[in-house]
């Protein structure tokens, strides 16, 4: 069974499990980096798509307010989660599309400007929320990736170190404005957020447990040194060492142990124990955030008790989850893109229009403004169809090949 295991860990990393595995022509070896075969249709890696998942689950349950338990927003590390596997998914696609930065740099701006239909309704208009975070993380790695094709996962530390020293140099000390993009304090700025989207995309170039040992060894060593010297602290949104390198442990065990999971259940032939409906949260995990926030808007009223809360909302916006899906397959169906991006600007405009000019209550108010997230999942599928018709670019340099590592 361990061999087996070993195998199908092997397999994870070359086909994101879509292909059935035969374990007589797999090898017990890892190769660094990790090569990905190049083909239309990428599939996708049930591992990350379940750290995803399990991310959107903690998010819901990081948004609703525990009276008694006021850490628990902060202690879920769901931001962490959620922001690397967008790092690993994003490895997966530029290796396996290699020259499609344009189109990469086209949803990333879309991300980052048609999200703000979201920040009008959470009200977080001129903040970094989660969509221009993923955004500029994107078009952040794409700009890195060309200027150090080698090496540009490496740099993940750098954005938090930067991040540090602007708590001690106070470049900036004010939020609100463009600098809440880039700096603290802010609510997701690109320093230092970009770190745990490089981490994932470093995770996922360098698979060896040998590496994920380093990673995480290194930053325990590093945050028991911390605590013999300091005091210790865990500051989200003003990251502190502590919630750095605790997130980076974290992600280390869960991803691994996710990993190990999922080739276990699959060597066994129990694929439908691999948590489907978790997989299609993380698969979708745009769409589920933009419905979960509707859903807590509507069932908070009523339920007062947080953990009834967070299994209503979460079951509720898992069956949202299928209509908005289906939403997107007719959008995707319909040819040409150009009919529902009309449509969905079509469709914020009458809302904004409403929300000036008509409507002046604040009920009526907040649950109009639901229509521009419906136009946010209308837009995006349709926006991603139109730029994959965008023209390919030379991709970087391919990486050097690696002698295989004993696993």
């Amino acid at each position: 069974m361990a061999t087996n295991r070993a195998r199908c860990l092997e397999s994870i990393e070359e086909t994101g499990l879509a292909a059935p595995l035969v374990p007589t022509t797999l090898t017990l070896t890892e190769t660094k980096p990790a090569s990905l075969p190049m083909s239309g249709v990428a599939p996708r890696d049930l591992s990350v798509d379940l750290i995803k998942g399990f991310a959107c689950a903690l998010m819901l349950l990081a948004h609703i307010h525990f009276p008694d338990a006021i850490w628990v927003s902060r202690a879920t590390l769901a931001t962490v989660l959620f922001f690397a596997s967008t790092g690993m998914n994003f490895f997966t696609i530029t290796e396996r599309h290699p020259g499609d930065d344009l189109r990469l740099a086209g949803n990333g701006l879309f991300l980052i400007f048609g999200g703000f239909a979201d920040n009008y309704v959470q009200g977080t208009m001129g903040m970094a929320d989660v969509f221009q975070s993923a955004g500029m993380a994107m078009l952040a790695m794409l700009l890195l990736r060309r200027l150090l094709p080698h090496y540009w996962t490496w740099l993940f530390p750098v954005p938090f170190l930067l991040h540090l020293l602007n708590q001690h140099a106070y470049w900036k000390i004010h939020d609100g404005g463009l600098g809440s993009f880039f700096l603290a304090p802010g609510l997701f700025p690109l320093l230092p957020w970009l770190s745990f989207y490089l981490l994932g995309a470093h995770l996922k170039r360098y698979p060896s447990q040998r590496m994920r040992l380093l990673l995480a060894g290194g930053a325990a060593l590093l945050l028991t040194a911390h605590a013999t010297l300091w005091p210790f602290a865990f500051h989200k949104f003003w990251m502190n060492p502590e919630y750095f390198l605790i997130g980076v442990i974290g992600l280390v065990l869960v991803s691994t142990g996710l990993r190990q999971w999922v080739a276990a259940r699959w060597v066994q032939h129990r694929r439908w124990a691999t948590l489907p409906q978790v997989r299609r949260w993380g698969a979708n995990s745009l769409v589920f955030y933009v419905l979960h926030t509707f859903v807590l808007h509507a069932l908070s009223p009523w339920i007062q008790r947080p953990l009834v809360l967070f299994v209503a909302g979460l079951s509720s916006t898992a069956a949202l989850l299928y209509p908005a899906l289906a939403l997107q397959k007719l959008v995707e169906r319909c040819g040409s893109p150009r009919m529902p991006l009309a449509f969905a600007a079509l469709l914020s405009s009458a809302v904004v229009f409403a929300e000036f000019n008509l409507l002046h209550g604040y009920m009526a108010r907040s649950w109009t403004s639901y229509g521009l997230t419906l136009s946010f999942v209308i837009a995006y599928p349709a926006w991603r169809q139109w730029t994959r018709q965008w023209p390919k670019l030379a991709s970087p340099a391919p990486l050097p090949e690696a002698q295989p590592e004993a696993a």
